[in-house]
């Protein structure tokens, strides 16, 4: 028997009856979730979508439905940092340096906030030193202090 081509909108309504609207106007995903926590729904045999290799993240789905498309070189942020969320409205399309900055800013990084601490990020204090942002770390990791430069005694 063959398998029915359905489309993005229709692998939509169907996900939509099951979302949670939760107090702070997430909808939220009460399925399937992936080890870091994020919906995930089978998207075999749906119509236009980019990698339809099984699974699709119910917020990607969420962000095509309603806005059509997703540049190559982009992921979908969520600005409420609710995994399972699905309101496009809490959806927006970033470069993975934009998710990493919005990441720091919100403090949600298990590293160093360097926003937090020097008021830049690390690509901006190292290149203000004339270091690396690898040399950077390094330095703060071992001495607490990116200025610190032990071959200047």
């Amino acid at each position: 028997m063959a398998k029915r081509i359905t489309t993005i909108a229709d692998k939509w309504n169907k996900i939509s009856k099951r979302l949670h609207i939760s107090d702070t106007d997430c909808w939220v995903w009460p399925g399937h979730c992936n080890a870091a926590g994020y919906g995930m729904v089978t998207c075999e045999f749906v119509e236009g979508l980019p990698d339809n290799k099984g699974l699709i993240s119910t917020h990607k789905l969420s962000y095509l439905h309603h806005y059509s498309h997703l540049r190559k070189d982009h992921i979908i942020m969520h600005l409420c940092d609710v995994r399972r969320c699905c309101n496009p409205d809490h959806l927006r399309s970033g470069t993975r340096r934009d998710n990493m900055l919005d990441a720091q800013l919100k403090g949600r990084l298990r590293g160093r906030n360097y926003i937090a601490l020097f008021g830049k990020t690390r690509d901006q204090l190292a290149l203000e030193i004339g270091i690396s942002p690898a040399n950077l770390s390094n330095r703060l990791n071992k001495w607490g202090n990116p200025y610190y430069n032990p071959n200047k005694r």
